[in-house]
């Protein structure tokens, strides 16, 4: 008789040596239980599945034809129920849909019945070891191809890029063979973009985009089967590395609040937390160095901490303190804190007693002297614009504040989203991109920058929209809801130059507040806005009602607006007829993008070095929108401008003089005269940055 080999010695020390060890663990019959393995068995219902012993894959170091060898048998049994101590009872195979293969259970397909506990006992008439595998098969949510119980979920952080597995597929997949995998998003096939990339079992995601947020679902062909595996992807923001931001009160300060002893208090502290993880945000009050908990006053309470807003993880959150009737004792400085694991900030209010107002009863001429002051300074608070534009008119000279910068104004404004129009916001897109241009410009003369109309786009778009700023003595910003939501605390925080000119007051900014504003969204928003500016004037736009030129819009913007010695250009005709003309008049058919490229084009002739530029800029793109507007045009993927006759019924190129593209004439020719006169020159002539567009998601 042939001697055992070295590996079926170890194997029976290996048996005997996890008896031992585990003969506590061991059943009634003296077998060794090892209870339910940790790995779980799930697959949709119709698709085939393999039940392994998990004996062969952590508990023995052995192999089934090792075991065999040595003479253990593998016997499997069933629990219907999925607790451990149901009662278990010898399955029969079919050899068909459910068959034993070597050291598992193959089931093409698994059916809802077999759901339950799968028992693996590996004997002979010395030793006996158990363990146990759950199987779970559900069916697929309704009208998809994915249940929802089931899913794989990963996260990805914006920008960044991001590997998206397809799961536990080796049991399908031939040796030596690649898998023949299809991804779906949605359930449904998709066209993927360059920068996503298919490699075997992984869907490559280069540069994580909002849009990617979904799931992902890879089908695999076994037989005639279809393997499916489900991953949820969540997007999330980049992982912060500064401090949470507190919104209100302000910052690093102390804010004064005068109160009368016995009123109520409400103190809302609101605070801006960028995405850190899975870890909550910590807001919390204290009064001077005690936490409010340690006050032991029921009058002084904290409210819990409250999610205004969130998005891919970014949170505002807010916190308030309360007191119910306020005594001496409760004067004093009260401190908003904010951490994370970049750092703390805090915001400090300081409360004091209001001091009651005496009245003194003045007589005789002393008081008919006060009336005087009061009529007279009423008197020049409701004439006060109409007096200064008076004195300007006839005695002023011309602004020496900003005397070389290149613009009156930079007009800032967010374009409202075409699916989300209604009646308001579509008079407030016509009067910030059509009317406030044309009366400032056409009937004041000012001279404005518009990002949508004037802004060339460079690889620096921040620093050259704070430029324009730079250059600009005042910053309109036509503010509605859309503005605030897309824009909200963190538009002035894009640039430090930017944001320097603001809070110091270097520029003044003109606040134009559309109608009802604080009716239909947060107010507070447009608060912290208004906080954040030192030189700031607000001035409310009451929609068509306020377009006239005689209304007290227009002079208190006019008032506000620097003074301007120079006529404006048009003089013999009206500046504004909104009922005909659209922003450029008769001009409205000219092609934004055709100006975009012959600008383009002309600036690469003239200058070699923007030669290889302009080409990465328009050749390498394969489909780029401009606006002019409200015109859209898609460039071609050559980059290039279609010849004239090819057009159609698009918008065609023409030379136009660049006092017409600014909504201006030459004073003393007709209409009919510039018309003959555009149509007359076909050069085609380069456009300076004035008659250029590109839309503006910054501002």
């Amino acid at each position: 008789m042939r001697p055992p080999s070295p590996l079926l010695i170890l194997l029976y020390v290996t048996l005997s040596k996890s008896v031992k060890v585990v003969s506590k663990r061991g059943s009634a019959d003296g077998c060794t239980d090892w209870s339910v393995d940790l790995l779980k068995y799930r697959v949709l219902q119709g698709e085939p599945v393999r039940l392994k012993c998990a004996l062969f894959y952590g508990y023995i170091r052995a192999n089934y034809s090792q075991a065999q060898s040595v003479g253990l048998s593998l016997m499997w049994y069933r629990s219907s129920g999925l607790g451990h101590s149901d009662f278990e009872e010898p399955i029969s195979f079919d050899g068909v849909r459910m068959s034993k293969e070597e050291d598992a259970i193959w089931f093409r397909p698994a059916d809802l019945q077999d759901v339950g506990l799968y028992s693996c006992v590996l004997r002979n008439s010395t030793y006996c070891m158990k363990v146990s595998m759950s199987l779970t098969v559900a069916e697929n949510d309704t009208n998809l191809c994915y249940n929802s119980n089931m899913r794989l979920a990963e996260k990805a952080e914006l920008s960044k890029s991001k590997d998206i597995l397809c799961p536990d597929i080796d049991d399908y997949v031939e040796p030596g063979k690649e898998p023949d995998i299809t991804w779906f998003k949605e359930c449904r096939p998709k066209q993927w973009r360059a920068s996503i990339i298919q490699k075997r079992d992984i869907l490559s995601i280069q540069e994580v985009k909002e849009d990617d947020i979904g799931n992902y679902t890879c089908e695999v062909q076994y037989g005639g089967f279809v393997v499916r595996r489900t991953t949820e992807l969540t997007v999330t923001a980049p992982l912060t590395d500064k401090p949470p931001k507190i919104l209100f009160p302000s910052e690093n300060k102390i804010s004064n609040m005068e109160l009368q002893l016995g009123s109520a208090l409400n103190l809302t502290c609101r605070a801006f937390f960028g995405y850190s993880g899975d870890v909550s945000p910590l807001i919390y009050w204290m009064k001077g160095e005690k936490f409010i908990e340690d006050l032991d006053e029921e009058r002084i309470q904290e409210s819990d901490i409250k999610v205004v807003k969130e998005h891919l993880g970014e949170q505002e959150v807010a916190i308030s303190l309360t007191i119910d009737s306020l005594e001496e004792e409760d004067l004093g400085n009260y401190s908003c804190y904010v951490e994370n694991g970049n750092g703390r900030r805090q915001a400090t209010i300081q409360l004091f007693r209001r001091e009651l107002m005496y009245t003194v009863e003045l007589a005789g001429g002393l008081g008919a002297i006060l009336l005087l002051l009061i009529f007279l300074i009423s008197l020049y608070k409701c004439y006060k614009i109409e007096l200064m534009l008076f004195y300007r008119r006839h005695f002023g000279s011309e602004d020496v504040d900003g005397e070389n910068k290149d613009y009156d104004a930079y007009l800032s404004y967010t374009k409202v989203d075409p699916d989300q129009w209604s009646q308001e916001t579509r008079e407030e897109e016509r009067f910030a991109l059509e009317i406030l241009p044309d009366v400032l410009e056409k009937h004041y003369g000012y001279k404005l920058f518009i990002p949508d109309r004037d802004l060339i786009p460079t690889g620096t778009y921040i620093e050259d929209v704070a430029r324009c700023v730079d250059q600009s003595k005042r910053l309109i910003i036509v503010m509605t809801p859309n503005y605030v939501v897309r824009r909200g605390w963190s538009i002035f925080e894009l640039e430090t130059r930017l944001r320097n000119m603001l809070v110091t007051g270097e520029i003044k900014v003109i606040l134009i507040e559309c109608a009802e504003l604080r009716g239909i969204m947060n107010y507070q928003e447009v608060e912290a806005l208004k906080h954040t500016i030192k030189t700031l004037t607000v001035i409310k736009w009451r929609g068509p009602k306020s377009n006239k030129l005689n209304s007290k819009f227009w002079k208190q913007l006019q008032y506000e607006m620097p003074f301007r010695r120079t006529e404006p250009m048009l003089t013999h005709e009206p500046a504004l007829d909104v009922s005909e003309q659209g922003p450029f008049g008769e001009l409205q058919t000219v092609s934004a993008i055709s100006m975009a490229a012959a600008t383009s084009t002309a600036m690469a002739t003239a200058h070699p070095e923007l030669r290889s530029s302009f080409h990465n800029t328009y050749h390498t793109t394969m489909r780029q929108k401009h606006y002019y507007r409200s015109y859209e045009y898609d460039l071609p993927p050559g980059g290039t401008l279609p010849p004239l006759s090819s057009l159609g019924n698009q918008h065609t190129y023409c030379n136009i003089p660049l006092t017409l593209l600014n909504g201006q004439r030459p004073p003393g020719k007709s209409r009919e005269h510039s018309l003959e006169e555009a149509h007359a020159n076909n050069a085609m002539l380069p456009l300076l940055p004035r008659e250029t567009s590109i839309s503006s998601v910054i501002w």
